[in-house]
């Protein structure tokens, strides 16, 4: 059954790493060690860098033997070197990407603002397009109630003279009858003649008789009259009528096409108005998503930023501990005065 790592086993494989001339590492170091998780070893190698600078300062926490050969020394000065070039490369790789992604971040934050900008412009005119075709929906909306007035206007001309029309019928029909009531006063008073005429003299018959001739003929006149006055009134009330009806259904028809003009304007306003609405609050709910993309990209931005300086604090202190460990490794090479010449150089003087 396997078992965890312990911080010994970390330390030790990344003591190994450096003596390598390798720069210790999450991956190098469970590489080196054969088994452990990221989670695990990431703290024991964090102590690890932490104690470093204290254990360079101790001679023997690296030394294996108490002289080290100048060449294995060289070897030891030359791998630290390419050390710290792979690990300064590493910092300057790292720090390229950063700056081509924020580079890159701020690109799009530019072109996200550009389109929201234009998008902003498209909904301006488009807002302006409509308030153009509300007020050219509220001209035509006046000018079918100028003429819906006038055919109000018409209408009371036309009920105006359909009252007078009524009026006129009414005199020709009181006409009538005055000529109805003057023909029946013309027959009594025949009759009541005639009577007289029967009673009277044998000798004034005749002259009776031709006066009765005259009447009669008056009264056909008079019938005749009468008849031609009742026609002609007949004539003029049914004239009257049927233009009455002409004027009605005309007078109707306006009204119905002012009704479906009105209908019609009505529904276009309410139509660009709901539209206005619509555009209105694309344009609202637009800005406020730009706003919100600027806050999560300045935080992004932000983030990004803070991520670079840490790793730049980081790689810096580990530049001083390899820099502090190889002048460390460059003193151990560096052979110390014998006792010998010490006590010599004393018996001398």
């Amino acid at each position: 059954m396997a078992t965890g790592i312990t911080e010994s086993d970390v330390w030790t494989a990344a003591d190994a790493l450096l003596l390598e001339g390798a720069r210790p590492t999450i991956e190098r170091v469970r590489q080196k060690i054969g088994r452990g998780s990221p989670n695990t070893v990431s703290p024991y190698l964090e102590t690890w860098f932490k104690a470093l600078g204290a254990r360079i300062r101790d001679p023997r926490a690296f030394a294996s033997q108490e002289a080290v050969p100048d060449p294995v020394a060289q070897a030891a000065a030359r791998l630290w070197d390419a050390a710290l070039e792979l690990a300064r490369a590493e910092q300057t790789a790292a720090q390229r990407d950063a700056q081509a992604e924020l580079a890159a971040q701020r690109q799009a934050n530019a072109d996200e603002a550009e389109r929201l900008r234009q998008h902003a412009l498209a909904l301006a005119a488009r807002e302006d397009d409509m308030r153009l075709s509300l007020a050219v929906a509220g001209t035509q909306l006046e000018a079918a109630e100028s003429r819906l007035r006038a055919a109000e206007a018409q209408l009371r001309q036309r009920d105006a003279q359909w009252d007078a029309a009524q009026a006129q019928l009414a005199e020709s029909r009181a006409a009538e009858q005055a000529l109805q009531a003057q023909a029946e006063q013309a027959r009594d008073a025949h009759a009541q003649a005639q009577s007289a005429l029967e009673s009277r003299h044998a000798a004034h018959e005749r002259r009776w008789l031709n006066e009765l001739d005259a009447e009669r003929s008056a009264a056909k006149r008079l019938q005749s009259k009468l008849d031609e006055a009742v026609a002609e009134g007949q004539r003029k009330a049914a004239a009257l009528e049927t233009e009455l009806a002409r004027a009605g259904e005309r007078l109707r028809k306006a009204e119905r096409e002012a009704q479906a003009r009105f209908a019609e304007q009505a529904a276009r306003l309410t139509r660009l108005e709901a539209e206005l609405v619509s555009a209105r609050s694309a344009a609202e709910q637009a800005a406020g998503n730009a706003k919100e993309r600027e806050a999560s990209l300045e935080q992004l931005r932000s983030a990004a930023e803070t991520q670079a300086t840490a790793l730049q604090a980081r790689i810096r202190a580990q530049d001083e501990q390899l820099a502090a460990l190889t002048r460390h490794l460059m003193m151990l090479t560096t052979p110390a005065p014998a006792a010998s010449d010490a006590t010599t150089g004393q018996g001398s003087d």
